[in-house]
Order: structure tokens, then C-alpha cells, then sequence
């Protein structure tokens, strides 16, 4: 009993040696097994310059009525039609004709001026066609005669009114053609001009004569404000004035061409 348990023991110490044997040399023929780990990374992301289309800005198209007013507007002054109107209402009926007893020259000037008047495009707008209207009405009353005087100056109150507000209506949409105030000639002369709003206007004054040059600024009713220039001979220089909106008389001593310019300060 005793020798059959022995062999048995020895029988089961060969058997677990080789099973140990087996599993060593499984273990160390083991083929080693690549991981892959697939890590996903977000991308920081990078800021892109969407491409901006630049939009034209365009300045508001004008309006047809605000177009002629300007295209009249700018004819009368680079035709000087309403300077040549302010002349006449100041000038001198002078010597009758015997045969048609009335001053030729005065009734000439005014034919004159209608003919340059009447080529102009009609206005746009209701005021300056009021305008326009008053200064073919004023030419109308000349004549020449002692009364076609004392009608066309009357006449030429109802020019100043209308263009003041023509003038006006003009400022408020932004026009350029009434931001300056041009006057010109030679020699003595007396010179209406009109502010359609009140504030510090600057008097630009030439002269090229020889003799003695003087402006003399006076309100609609002919009182005294300022003393504008005073000098002898040529003649460059500037003054300011604060003047409220209304009608205003430039009163020009001179010997030689001159000009004046008038605008807001």
C-alpha cells in the first residue's frame, strides 16, 4: 500500500513538472501585441478674415426742381442780372429824347436785360420762379419815363423779398449757390445786397485805382453802420461785420475797377 502510494507521488511530481514546463515555455513564445490608441484632438480654431465688399457711398442725388433752381441761380449771377437791376433802380433819368420823351438808354438796359432774362431755364421751385417773375415784372415797368423810374424802383422792393426767400428755401436743402454774395464794377457806385440769416459776415475788398477807395455800410433804411475800407490807391484787405438777416447798402467811392465778396464767417 504504502509502495503504491510512493509511486503515485512520484507519478504526480512528473506531471505537475511538466505542465510547469509547458506553461513556462508558452508564456515566453508570447508574440507581443501592439496597442493603437487613437487620441482625438480638437483643433484650435483660426480666426478668418471674412472679405468685406466696400459699399460706395454716394452723396444724395439732387432733385430735378433743385437743379434748375441752381442752373437759374447760376445764370443770372455769371450774367450779373440782378447787379445790372440794382444799378439801374440808382441810376440817373438823365436827358429826355425830345421825340419819344423818355431816357432811351434806361428803357435800353432794362430791353437788355429781359433779352438776357427770358434765354434762362425756368426754376424748379415755386419761389425761385417768384423770383424770376418779380425781376421780368421790374424791366417791364422801365420805360424811361420820370414815372417808369418810380415804378421799377417800387418794383425792385418786390425782386429784393422774393430772392430773399428763393435764397432761403435754397440755404435749407444745402445749395452752394447762395453761400457767397459776388458784386463787382467801377468806379462810385451804390450797391444793394441781402443776409437771409443773421451772424458775422467777412467783406473781402479789392481796389486798383489811383485815388481814393471807401465802402460805407448802411441798413435798408440808409442809417450808418461801419466804415468797411478807406484808403488811397490799391487796395487788398478784409473786415467782418455782425449783421442781422435784411436788406443792406454798400455805398463805393472808387476810381478803378473793384470787387467785393460777402460771405458767413
Amino acid at each position: 500500500m504504502q509502495k503504491s502510494t510512493g509511486i503515485l507521488f512520484v507519478f504526480l511530481c512528473i506531471a505537475f513538472l511538466f505542465v510547469a514546463g509547458c506553461a513556462n515555455k508558452e508564456t515566453s513564445n508570447v508574440t507581443p501585441q501592439i496597442v493603437y490608441i487613437t487620441v482625438l484632438v480638437t483643433p484650435t480654431p483660426v480666426p478668418t478674415t471674412i472679405p468685406t465688399t466696400a459699399t460706395e457711398i454716394k452723396p444724395p442725388t439732387a432733385s430735378p426742381e433743385k437743379i434748375l433752381d441752381e442752373e437759374f441761380i447760376d445764370y443770372v449771377n455769371s450774367n450779373k442780372i440782378f447787379e445790372s437791376m440794382e444799378s439801374l433802380a440808382y441810376a440817373n433819368p438823365g436827358s429826355y429824347s425830345i421825340s419819344t420823351g423818355y431816357n432811351a438808354a434806361s428803357r435800353e438796359e432794362a430791353e437788355r436785360l429781359t433779352a438776357i432774362l427770358v434765354k434762362s431755364k425756368m426754376p424748379g421751385t415755386e419761389k425761385v420762379k417768384a423770383y424770376r417773375s418779380a425781376m421780368m415784372n421790374a424791366l417791364a415797368m422801365m420805360d424811361g419815363s420820370t414815372a417808369g423810374f418810380s415804378r421799377y424802383r417800387d418794383a425792385m422792393e418786390t425782386v429784393i423779398l422774393t430772392k430773399n426767400a428763393a435764397f432761403a428755401e435754397l440755404h435749407s436743402t444745402g445749395s452752394g449757390v447762395v453761400n457767397a454774395i459776388n458784386l463787382a464794377g467801377r468806379g462810385n457806385d451804390i450797391r444793394l445786397f441781402n443776409t437771409t440769416e443773421s451772424g458775422l459776415k467777412i467783406f473781402t475788398m479789392h481796389h486798383d485805382g489811383d485815388h481814393n477807395f471807401a465802402i460805407t455800410l448802411k441798413d435798408s433804411d440808409g442809417r450808418y453802420i461801419s466804415l468797411l475800407a478807406n484808403e488811397i490807391g490799391e487796395y487788398n484787405g478784409k473786415k467782418s461785420e455782425n449783421l442781422t438777416a435784411g436788406n443792406y447798402t454798400l455805398d463805393i467811392t472808387a476810381d478803378g475797377e473793384w470787387t467785393i465778396g460777402i460771405r458767413s464767417g
